[in-house]
């Protein structure tokens, strides 16, 4: 097989460092030395996708900084632990940081996962395993990730676990971001409405569930992230931020402000890229009246916002399940009311269809 520059020139990306990493602090934070391949790889390739399909997890990508390799599957790793105690069986392999553990390096747009199994003493050597969403398929590559991609480009991929078909001249499809602009009022979202009542902030639950807060040393410039992103947040999101930052609530992870532009992208693709899509499926920003991301389970549903006013205070929120096409839509819990109702409910009637559903006590932890 070829080198990454090989498969780089293959692909028509520029053979020059697109990205820059301190790879000493990225492999401090997961207490491991990481595959050559893969760092050149991150170091070349943008945001995008393999042959349309695989994506290259880089450190700072997922709701961290650019020396967190893991970021948000962190957590995506220790629901996949707390998964096997119920089915062990489903979970063939340890899971990092165990000995040997599951590694993840990258998705795909089916939400296969794609990890290093880490059991060699040389990361080079360090075999690919795929797994579908749900864990229930398991397929192991004897191959290092420039090899298991080039495969992948090349024709000779067999599908992984979600037997995905691809076809077509070896390519990469890199991730387009388009300027940021408000969201327009959704008559979408009106008309899933079974009353009038508008959301309401619980600022006081937030602090019984968490414990009083305290003000951040460095709040959160505002003004500064609705330019980034094009239009203003709830005045709740703003107030947690600044008091607890983004973190995981009980299973759900809040997106920090600087990485809300990734979330929402990521999800659009998502969307625009799923062939099964209807036209009458909920629309996402920033399409008009697009459901606007904020936070994500481990097992892919997404919590987001309903604009159905100019007023994000009067937006409702939505839960999508991980195809984004079904949702439920609460028009009357504002984001700090659907983490209070979800914490003092233990789930129950939040997430409705989801497998795996969230038990346990009431806990945040912070992002970073």
């Amino acid at each position: 097989m070829g080198s990454v520059e090989d498969l780089a020139s293959r692909l028509g990306v520029d053979v020059e460092a697109n990205n820059s990493f301190d790879w000493v602090a990225v492999e401090h934070s997961v207490g491991l030395k990481l595959p050559d391949d893969y760092k050149r790889l991150a170091e070349l390739f943008p945001a995008g996708w393999f042959q349309g399909f695989i994506e290259l997890i880089r450190p700072g990508d997922v709701d961290g900084s650019k020396t967190d390799f893991l970021g948000y599957y962190t957590h995506r790793l220790e629901d996949m632990r707390r998964w096997r105690e119920d089915e062990p069986a489903r979970f063939p392999f340890p899971i990092f940081p165990e000995p040997g553990g599951l590694l993840p390096w990258g998705t795909s747009r089916n939400s296969d996962l794609f990890f290093w199994l880490t059991e060699l003493a040389d990361p080079n050597a360090w075999p690919v395993v795929a797994a579908d969403r749900d864990f229930g398929s398991w397929v192991k590559y004897e191959h290092p990730v420039c090899d298991f991609l080039d495969d992948v480009v090349s024709g000779r991929f067999d599908g992984g676990p979600s037997g995905a078909a691809l076809s077509g001249e070896a390519m990469f499809e890199e991730l387009q971001v388009e300027a940021p602009k408000p969201p327009e009022p959704a008559t979408f979202w009106l008309n899933q409405r079974w009353g009038q009542d508008l959301p309401t902030n619980d600022f006081q639950g937030i602090v019984e569930l968490l414990g009083s807060p305290e003000l951040s040393t460095l709040p959160s410039d505002w003004g500064d992230i609705e330019r980034m992103i094009g239009f203003p947040l709830p005045a709740d999101y703003q107030w947690f931020i600044d008091h607890y930052g983004a973190g995981v609530f009980c299973d759900i992870t809040i997106t920090a402000p600087a990485e809300l532009p990734e979330l929402i992208g990521r999800k659009y693709e998502q969307a625009a890229s799923n062939a099964e899509r209807l036209p009458y499926d909920a629309p996402v920003h920033p399409e008009p009246g697009g459901m606007i991301p904020w936070g994500e389970t481990a097992d892919g549903w997404t919590c987001c916002w309903a604009p159905t006013d100019v007023d994000p205070d009067k937006w409702g929120t939505v839960c999508a399940d991980p195809t984004l096409q079904g949702f439920e839509y609460s028009w009357d819990k504002s984001f700090s009311s659907l983490l209070v109702g979800y914490a003092r409910s233990g789930g129950a009637g939040y997430f409705l269809g989801r497998d795996n559903p969230w038990s346990g006590s009431i806990t945040f932890t912070p992002l970073g």
